[in-house]
Formats: structure tokens, C-alpha cells, sequence
């Protein structure tokens, strides 16, 4: 059996979870890039399939998950994005 990833009351109405884009390919928690997106929190979104990557001109959904952060493609390029480790 595949493992279950269960929502929490915490998360039981969001949606989608945003994290920014900026030009250094870092994950940011807000527009104004003052703070780098979390790895756990980022991993978290992630598998529920509610990770949302935008870096202003574009909305992205991760492909993949790797150790470093997550891959988003934008049509031509793949794009790794980087995350804080903690």
C-alpha cells in the first residue's frame, strides 16, 4: 500500500500553498523575498499536491522533489529551486 499523506486541521481548508521565485532560483515565503521558504514546509506542500511556485510573471506546479528544493519547467527549461534547510 502506497503511505498516505493525511491533511490536518491546520491545512484542512487551504488550497494551494505559494512559495516566490526569485532571480537567485531560491524559494521565498513572500513577494518581497525577505524569507527563504522552509525545506520541511516546502516538502509538506509538495506531497499534498498543493505547491504553488510563482516568480511573477509565471505559475508554476514542481515536477519533481529532490533534496535541495523542488524542479519546476517552464515549456524549455527545467529550473531547480532551492530551499533553506532549516
Amino acid at each position: 500500500m502506497l503511505k498516505p499523506y493525511y491533511e490536518t486541521g491546520y491545512d484542512l481548508h487551504v488550497a494551494n500553498y505559494v512559495a516566490y521565485l526569485h532571480t537567485d532560483k531560491k524559494l521565498y515565503e513572500d513577494e518581497a523575498h525577505k524569507t527563504q521558504a522552509k525545506k520541511d514546509d516546502v516538502e509538506k506542500a509538495f506531497k499534498l499536491g498543493r505547491l504553488m511556485i510563482v516568480d511573477g510573471a509565471k505559475t508554476y506546479l514542481p515536477i519533481a522533489l529532490l533534496a535541495a528544493g523542488v524542479v519546476v519547467y517552464d515549456g524549455t527549461t527545467a529550473t531547480t529551486c532551492t530551499v533553506a534547510a532549516e
